[in-house]
């Protein structure tokens, strides 16, 4: 291919990436239902059963003339749902280093599309062009993986491995584990991935309620729409699930598999429905968590502190149930140094700088303005109160300068005049001063013995001095 087609595609490449970031500011919520508020059980999950279930097939496979050919396929999916930071494939079966291939449908050496629920457990066949169920096609359980891992796993089910161990590369186990009471092969990923493994199956159990199990999946699943698990594998999805939380990876991948197939993985968008479903809060109605700041209530004061011509104040923001990034604004005299937080920061509790730049120290005052976030997953947008004074380096008092507190009556009449030049200053007191061309006077003679005060006012300024004429 030539320079020219490998440009083109990477530039196609790069126009898919800006829409998954797009698509991340995109509100979750809006995809699911308002009738799972309050439900629990098997009603609530037949409610999610007939969300999922309506999505784009996917063809199996890999396609190596996208985007010249622009049809879908598993592999043109993973280069974009399972990138690692460094751009290299993320296998959750090795620690492998694997690179995806160079066209962006192309598969990578040494690696298969592996169904984390083996397709043998819904009576599917091997050969792909046969395939004819929707689970074997589901990229919410299809995932790139080492061939050798792949091979050691076969059609085993989950478990917690305990000895005749016959594969552990770091990553994935192979061995025998108890399983309802027996011992029995079992696969057992790391415990970084046991949460992904465990949220994969529970959308199975869920999008495919309908299916009828068979092989080692009747250790797993069960037929019936609710609960779809059986005793051990509810146990054991439950207790892998609250072990490893929700990561950013997975939301990641859930939010690129829905650009392409259209369906979303409900136990990554909401963890707790696990809970409503199968675990502690069945008898509990399901309520959508609202997304909060929760160590600052709405309209909160931030006073951020100057010295001379500027100032900054160092805060935290902790966040709870964010699926979606968040924008920060301010206006001036107020700068922030973020304008974008991530869930993930923002949920783990993030540091952010407020500054305070009015620009010169003449610009002395009180000032007010907000702190603004905004975001898809708030009920309205969530403001802090910001306030700073700026006041001068140095304070000069405004006083009357060249007068003496005492005057005879043969004293000659003396300039009245402030430490610092005031427009339009008036003097005045009952007797004793002129003026002469806007210059007033303090005349001790026509002031006449006794105690005077004299006044004076400006625009901004006023006060008094006390005189004495003997």
């Amino acid at each position: 291919m030539n320079k020219a087609k490998n440009r083109n595609i990477r530039q196609y490449g790069l126009s898919l990436m800006l829409i998954f970031i797009s698509f991340t500011l995109y509100a979750q919520r809006e995809y699911y239902p308002d009738e799972m508020q309050g439900k629990n059980k098997g009603e609530l999950k037949t409610i999610l059963y007939n969300k999922l279930r309506n999505h784009v097939r996917i063809q199996y496979g890999s396609n190596f003339s996208y985007p010249n050919n622009p049809t879908l396929t598993t592999w043109v999916v993973f280069h974009h749902s399972d990138v690692r930071p460094d751009g290299k494939v993320w296998d959750m079966y090795s620690n492998k280093s694997y690179f995806f291939n160079s066209k962006p449908g192309g598969s990578t050496s040494g690696m298969n599309i592996e169904h984390s629920a083996p397709k043998s457990w819904w009576g599917e066949g091997t050969d792909s062009k046969d395939f004819q169920y929707d689970a074997s096609f589901d990229l919410h359980h299809l995932v790139p993986s080492d061939g050798n891992a792949n091979m050691a796993k076969s059609n085993y089910p989950l478990g917690e491995v305990i000895n005749n161990i016959i594969f552990d590369n770091g990553v994935s186990k192979v061995g025998q584990a108890v399983i309802a009471g027996r011992g029995m092969s079992a696969f057992e990923p790391a415990d970084e991935y046991k949460g992904d493994f465990a949220r994969m199956y529970m959308y199975i159990a869920t999008c495919y309620q309908n299916y009828k199990w068979k092989s080692y999946g009747t250790n797993i699943f069960e037929d019936g729409v609710y609960p779809t698990l059986t005793s051990f594998g509810k146990e054991l999805l439950l207790k892998w699930h609250r072990q490893d939380p929700v990561s950013q990876k997975e939301i990641d991948r859930n939010n690129a598999v829905y650009e392409f197939q259209k369906n979303r993985n409900p136990f990554i968008d909401y963890p707790e429905l696990a809970e409503y479903i199968w675990g502690n809060k069945t008898s509990e109605g399901f309520e959508f968590p609202v997304a909060t700041i929760t160590n600052y209530k709405q309209n909160d004061i931030i006073v951020i502190p100057a010295t001379k011509t500027t100032g900054s104040i160092e805060i935290s923001l902790k966040g709870d149930s964010f699926g979606n990034d968040v924008t920060l604004s301010t206006s001036s005299p107020f700068e922030i140094n973020k304008t974008r937080l991530s869930a993930e920061d923002l949920n783990k509790g993030v540091k952010i700088t407020i500054r305070f730049n009015p620009g010169t120290d003449d610009n002395t005052g009180f000032y007010s303005g907000k702190l603004r976030i905004e975001g898809d997953d708030l009920a309205k947008d969530f403001t802090l109160q910001l306030y700073s004074v700026l006041v001068p380096a140095e304070i000069n008092r405004i006083q009357p300068v060249g007068l003496k507190t005492t005057y005879k009556t043969t004293d000659q009449p003396v300039e009245l005049k402030l430490n610092k030049n005031v427009n339009n200053c008036i003097w005045t007191s009952e007797k004793g001063i002129i003026s002469e061309n806007g210059t007033f006077f303090f005349n001790p003679s026509s002031a006449g013995k006794g105690i005077h005060i004299i006044k004076y006012r400006s625009a901004d300024y006023s006060g008094n001095i006390r005189i004495v004429v003997e």
